[in-house]
């Protein structure tokens, strides 16, 4: 009798363990058939059971599921699992990792080959919609299917590895971006660019000395790129030797003369050296190219606004009523000139604060010269408290 129940329990188990294994043949069976929800269903129910779970080709098939899933056209199969692509991959390795025979292998050429492309469509998805640490993820998995085993690929994929940089840089993973930024250089794929970034993403880490180099490395190497230059002019223009970036602007306006940042850059240049009527002519030529220049516009207004401020602060130090009530009246003028510039400021950019409030000030303060000023005074004074 004991043997009689011994032998029931068994053939339950191999009747069990069939039952397990056919419902995989009857995923793949679903797969096939393009019934990716019942596919999944079955997978998913067989897959937690011991006979399957240490089952090579039980993995092989969820992962062909999954991935079916991700690369369906249609809505309600994708959102079976949004994170299917990941799925796929997992149940892919798990399979080789199982497949102690290595026959699994040869079967997922296809397979990785295709989710390389996925791989990277999803990083595309995933930057467009600007999670940068998920294109970063992304791209990452993209070049390490590259190098499995089951791609054997020896191609060197700069594109990637490129972007994966440029992932992890706007995602402010800046020690990731780096490790990239350097490895594509190896391969000298768009180097001009890359230099500036990498410096870019040394500065970000405090890396201060590293990142001029690279940047002068990078201006020897190709002195014609405008991302370079750019990177320099920023670099000295921001930082403590702003009287660096003048060789840098020079060579910049001669590559593209008609560019109205650059010289507005100059401009700025001059401010932080104070020669403000070299600043002034710089803003006025940016404005001669380019009329609605906004930044040019407010920086020239401010420019001549500066020049009144600091003639008004030599007026208050005169002793004598007459000579001082004479000079008041330059001062208010001197106000009054102003004026245009932050007007056609604020003609540019009608909802900026800092010229509605540079405007608000400069009316109120001459409100008893002219009573037109005072209405002026109560409009842009009515449009600062709508915009708040």
């Amino acid at each position: 009798m004991r043997k009689l129940t011994f032998i029931m329990i068994m053939l339950f188990c191999a009747s069990f363990t069939y039952a397990q294994k056919g419902k995989v043949s009857q995923a793949s069976s679903y797969l096939s058939s393009g019934k990716l929800d019942e596919a999944k269903k079955l997978i998913d129910e067989a897959i937690t059971h011991e006979n399957c779970v240490n089952d090579s080709k039980s993995w092989l098939v969820k992962g062909q599921i999954y991935q079916g899933i991700f690369e369906s056209p249609l809505p309600d199969y994708k959102k079976l699992d949004p994170n299917a692509l990941d799925v796929a991959y997992e149940a892919y390795q798990k399979a080789i990792e199982l497949d102690d025979k290595g026959k699994v292998g040869k079967k997922l050429k296809t397979q990785y080959d295709n989710l390389i492309i996925d791989f990277t469509n999803k990083a595309v998805e995933y930057y467009n919609s600007e999670d940068f640490k998920g294109a970063l993820e992304a791209f990452k998995k993209v070049l390490e299917i590259e190098k499995s085993p089951v791609v054997n690929s020896t191609a060197i994929d700069t594109i990637v590895i490129f972007n994966a940089g440029i992932s992890a840089h706007r995602a402010e993973e800046f020690a990731e971006a780096e490790k990239f930024y350097k490895e594509v250089l190896k391969y000298n794929y768009e180097p001009a660019r890359t230099y500036a970034m990498l410096a870019n993403v040394l500065k970000a880490q405090k890396k201060e000395e590293e990142a001029v180099q690279y940047l002068h490395k990078g201006y020897e190497l190709y002195p014609n790129d405008a991302n370079m230059l750019v990177e320099l002019i920023n670099y000295y223009l921001l930082g403590g030797e702003p009287e660096k970036a003048e060789k840098y602007l020079d060579a910049a306006i001669q590559q593209d003369p008609n560019n109205a940042s650059f010289y507005r850059a100059k401009g700025s240049l001059y401010e932080k050296m104070n020669e403000p009527e070299k600043a002034v002519e710089m803003y006025e030529k940016a404005l001669t190219i380019d009329p609605k220049d906004f930044a040019s516009q407010y920086n020239l207004g401010t420019a001549k606004l500066n020049e009144v401020i600091k003639f008004h602060e030599k007026v208050n130090d005169i002793v004598d009523a007459d000579e001082y009530n004479k000079s008041m009246e330059q001062v208010y003028k001197g106000y009054e000139s102003v004026i245009p510039y932050f007007e056609k400021a604020h003609d540019i950019d009608p909802k900026e604060p800092n010229t509605m409030e540079t405007l608000k000030a400069l009316y109120f303060k001459l409100r008893t010269v002219n009573p037109d000023y005072m209405t002026k005074y109560e409009n842009i004074k009515a449009l600062l408290e709508g915009e708040k």
